[in-house]
């Protein structure tokens, strides 16, 4: 009996600690693409439509997945968030196709964002020279954090509908520490124990 609940907590506890695992790295993800984005917004006047919409599902899952961090954690958890998770991870594989098509390769130092600083000094003393940064480091750092935030909101996305598919076999039977409950069944000449009654 020992040994069959110890089976049920270790098998219990395994998907819990990847999606622990799993929003952590999503939320970071965001965290990166948000800070990013925001750099681009805040110093550049491009607002193209791909731009805004990727910083827009950033920041959403950014807020989300604050609290979403909270639900491995929580022993009644049984995969309530895969609608949320299954939206996400088609959202975000939309944010990489847009940062593909804007910056893969060559695209990079021709797309927006990009800027002009003049705090190049130029050959006279006192003037200083407008140089053109395609920001290629940064765009690049967006399309791999994208890559990395929609792999594991997909992963997140089977690791829910594992739980949430364990929950729904069983019934709705599994106790708050993950267990199955087993029926009290009565034994003739003993007491049952929740209402004291002799059978």
């Amino acid at each position: 009996m020992d040994s069959g609940r110890s089976r049920s907590s270790l098998s219990n506890m395994i998907p819990r600690s990847m999606l622990g695992l799993n929003n952590f790295i999503i939320l970071s993800s965001s965290a990166v693409i948000t800070g990013i984005l925001s750099h681009f917004i805040h110093h550049y006047p491009y607002r193209g439509t791909h731009l805004i919409f990727q910083e827009v599902i950033a920041v959403l899952t950014l807020f989300l997945y604050l609290f979403a961090m909270a639900t491995p954690a929580l022993k009644s958890y049984r995969g309530y968030l895969l609608p949320l998770d299954l939206i996400l991870t088609y959202l975000w594989l939309t944010n990489l196709i847009f940062s593909s098509q804007d910056w893969s390769g060559g695209r990079c130092a021709t797309r927006p964002p990009f800027g002009t600083y003049s705090s190049v000094p130029g050959t006279v003393p006192g003037t200083y020279v407008t140089t053109l940064n395609p920001h290629c480091r940064l765009k690049h750092a967006v399309q791999a954090f994208n890559i990395i935030g929609f792999s594991f909101l997909f992963f997140n996305t089977i690791i829910e509908a594992i739980m949430w598919a364990t929950h729904r076999r069983s019934g709705g039977t599994m106790d708050e520490a993950g267990y199955n409950k087993a029926p009290v069944a009565a034994v003739p000449g003993t007491t049952v124990p929740t209402n004291g009654t002799r059978v």
